[in-house]
């Protein structure tokens, strides 16, 4: 079966290609000196990575365990708690088309399709607060898988006294494609060993709106190719997952877990290589 990575990569580019054939018709629009490229319009791919970083947040899990009535009967479950920062590497590619007659000739506005992708785990410890327990505290753990696919709108400032270096800012909306897979949720107090209260079902995926605003410089050290260096915010919102109940023969079944994670912020370096198709 083709990972969920590997199909985000092959829909990416599948659509770079149907895109690039669309260079030739477009390039006709531009009346453009070979001499001079940073007079032209463009149409460039390009390919991307660096370090992000994620802020701490907020997660809660919803449940019910379902106790006898002996043992005082159902137990509603509202676990919260924070869930650690993190950090990872990720990569990504990007396609655009850049207008060189922009404000006063020096301001090229740019509009751009962008992809990436990185993996981290978030963890935390989670308190259900209860009158039944003294104690009643989770330590949840969360691999995440995520992909983030985003349409921006750029702003380059060109002028031939920057020597082939170009100052831009940007920013852009799209959505990430979360996936979480191997969860665990281990109660530690009242201590259950050898007991993952996800076991049933550990994985689960959902979409969540994302947001960036990236600031960087490029320069154009070849012809066709270029060289930029970038930081990035990135804004994720609030994802909801349902993962399994709790199933042991000596264990209280449960009903499935709600999991929220509530926003997360990302701050990103990036480096990366363009080319002009």
């Amino acid at each position: 079966m083709i990972s969920f990575f590997n199909k985000s990569r092959f829909l990416v580019l599948l659509g770079l290609l149907s895109l690039n054939t669309m260079s030739s018709s477009l390039m006709a629009w531009d009346c453009c000196d070979p001499c001079d490229p940073c007079g032209c319009n463009r149409i460039y791919i390009g390919g991307f990575g660096g370090g992000i970083y994620s802020s701490s947040s907020r997660a809660t899990q919803l449940g019910t365990a379902f106790f006898t009535e002996a043992a005082g009967g159902p137990l509603a479950v509202n676990a919260r708690g924070n869930i650690n920062s993190t950090s990872s590497g990720f990569g990504g590619v990007q396609l655009g088309y850049e207008w060189s007659n922009g404000y006063r000739g020096w301001i090229s506005p740019a509009l751009e399709l962008e992809a990436f992708w990185y993996s981290h785990t978030k963890s935390g410890d989670l308190i259900n607060p209860t009158d039944r327990l003294p104690e009643h505290d989770f330590v949840d753990t969360f691999p995440m898988r995520t992909g983030v696919y985003l349409a921006n709108a750029v702003f380059s400032f060109n002028n031939s006294s920057f020597r082939g270096f170009s100052p831009y800012v940007g920013g852009g909306v799209g959505a990430a494609r979360i996936s979480i897979s191997g969860a665990s949720s281990i109660q530690i107090d009242p201590p259950e060993v050898g007991v993952n209260h996800f076991n049933s079902q550990r994985s689960d995926s959902t979409w969540a709106f994302a947001a960036q605003v990236k600031a960087g410089l490029r320069y154009n050290f070849f012809k066709s190719f270029h060289i930029f260096g970038e930081y990035r915010y990135l804004f994720i919102d609030s994802s909801n997952y349902i993962l399994g109940s709790t199933v042991y023969p000596a264990h209280a079944p449960t009903s499935p877990w709600n999991v929220n994670i509530k926003n997360i912020h990302y701050n990103a370096f990036v480096f990366g290589i363009q080319y002009d198709l």
